[in-house]
């Protein structure tokens, strides 16, 4: 229901705003896939618009506009929604319906809307560890310093950016339903924005909290008689990320299930990310680190070889080759395979499974992280395909290539990922992975109308399912 009221509320903007500033546009397409599943990098980081298996035809309508009311303030809307025809369903969407408003430095965004969350390239990554843009937009309420500000005393050398976010989960899961999303995220800048060189630093905290389980827990482990709290004091709990052990010794199982009473509420996870920019005289050098945490091996610097590792570099050109990424991740390490309440042994983190919500940090089947550790649903590695993460221990090595040459743009992405397996079970060898897509799209005359049409290739190899080859193209024309 509240959902529900967010869409309304964006609809009811979207009415009022809309005779301002609109550009409405009609998608129609498809892809083939030659096998069980669409080739990764044309499925990957897609905001959920792209099946993991079957060919497909789709066609969509999108919108999107903004009214300015003063120079420290506007607001803005957005409408994206398609349905995609596969041979086995239908499968309609709503990947965008969102309102904005700005005043100042801040902005407040309801409804769906698409995010990342990390420091990386934007625009090339493989995608950020902890918030990729690989699954549909969630709904959400969230208050966003979008740009670096710096307080006048500090006289633009420190920047500060950031976000306070809740959002809500599907109750489609098999898992829990009627549970949510928090998060923030806070990063600073070090270095005047015409300075040479700049560094930043900051972190991001997600968690999933509250909720109803559909499965049995008749030992309370997961939750008090099937319902985890999500009182005022529990919400407290959980944006500090305070453990209800610490507050009460002995843990409170009296009012929690064992899993939250001796712990934390809820699944917290996310990354503390660092990086220097460098400005050349011909583009500019982006560094950066991700690393990860979950279950306390970070602190300890158990896992401090686990991460997204990245250099970007952008030409001030306009034309040939303007953009190249290249990244490294690793999440072989996982704190070890030994576990105790010690500093030292704080291992087993399973990244991106948990214990209470079973699916994982997923969002309708996807997940939301990157898309470099796989669901169980999206590879042949194990012959259950469950929602879950079940290629979490991996080593990714990735390269985007983007191109202008004029009025082409020409983008090249291109991974090889070694399944690693689970402590205990591990893949001798390991199972190795490639893949590759190939991207194109450029302006194009349609009844006299200008058009933009797209057209994507890609194919995989390797040992986590048959080699597949495949594409997809789309049309966008703008209404009259």
């Amino acid at each position: 229901m509240r959902f529900r009221a967010i869409i309304l509320f964006s609809l009811v903007a979207l009415r009022l705003l809309g005779q301002e500033n609109t550009a409405p546009t009609i998608l129609v397409g498809g892809g083939v896939t030659s096998g069980s599943y669409t080739p990764f990098w044309l499925r990957a980081n897609q905001y959920g618009a792209v099946p993991t298996e079957e060919s497909y035809g789709t066609a969509g309508f999108e919108t999107r506009g903004k009214v300015v009311l003063s120079k420290r303030a506007d607001w803005s809307y957005g409408v994206a929604a398609r349905v995609n025809l596969a041979e086995t369903k239908a499968d309609p969407m709503i990947q965008e319906a969102y309102v904005t408003g700005r005043y100042g430095i801040f902005e407040m965004q309801l409804g769906r809307k698409r995010q990342l969350q990390g420091l990386m390239d934007s625009t090339l990554s493989s995608g950020s560890y902890i918030w990729s843009g690989n699954a549909l937009p969630m709904p959400s309420i969230n208050l966003v310093v979008k740009n670096f500000w710096a307080p006048a005393f500090l006289k633009d050398v420190v920047g500060f950016k950031g976000n306070f976010s809740h959002g809500w989960f599907e109750n489609s899961r098999a898992d829990v339903r009627n549970f949510y999303l928090h998060q923030k995220s806070f990063y600073g800048r070090l270095g005047k924005p015409n300075w040479k060189v700049k560094f930043y630093g900051g972190f991001n905290h997600q968690v999933q909290w509250g909720g109803v389980l559909k499965y049995a827990d008749p030992y309370n482990i997961s939750a008090k008689n099937g319902r985890i709290a999500t009182g005022t004091k529990e919400y407290l709990y959980m944006i500090t990320g305070q453990s209800i052990n610490r507050v009460k010794e002995g843990g409170d199982t009296a009012t929690y299930g064992v899993n939250d009473g001796w712990n934390r509420l809820g699944n917290h996870l996310g990354t503390v990310d660092v990086g220097m920019e460098v400005d050349l005289p011909i583009g500019k050098l982006l560094m950066y680190r991700q690393s990860i945490y979950e279950d306390g091996s970070l602190y300890y610097l158990n896992n401090i070889t686990d991460g997204l590792h990245g250099i970007s570099y952008a030409r001030s050109s306009k034309k040939g080759i303007v953009r190249v990424v290249v990244e490294y991740l690793n999440t072989a390490s996982q704190g070890g395979n030994v576990f105790t309440n010690s500093s030292v042994l704080r291992g087993f983190d399973n990244y991106l499974n948990n214990g209470v919500y079973n699916s994982g940090w997923t969002y309708f089947g996807k997940g939301m992280g990157t898309p470099m550790l796989t669901l169980d649903s999206e590879t042949d590695l194990s012959p259950t395909k469950n929602v879950s993460y079940d290629n979490n221990r991996v080593e990714a090595y990735y390269i985007g290539i983007e191109g202008l040459f004029g009025q082409n743009s020409v983008t090249f992405r291109g991974s090889m990922s070694n399944a690693i397996g689970w402590f205990g079970r591990e893949f001798v060898p390991v199972k190795r992975q490639y893949a590759v897509g190939l991207f194109w799209s450029r302006p194009i005359q349609v009844m006299g109308q200008e058009a933009f049409l797209k057209a994507n290739l890609g194919f995989d190899t390797g040992s986590w399912k048959k080699d597949v080859v495949g594409g997809n193209v789309t049309l966008a024309l703008p209404l009259p």
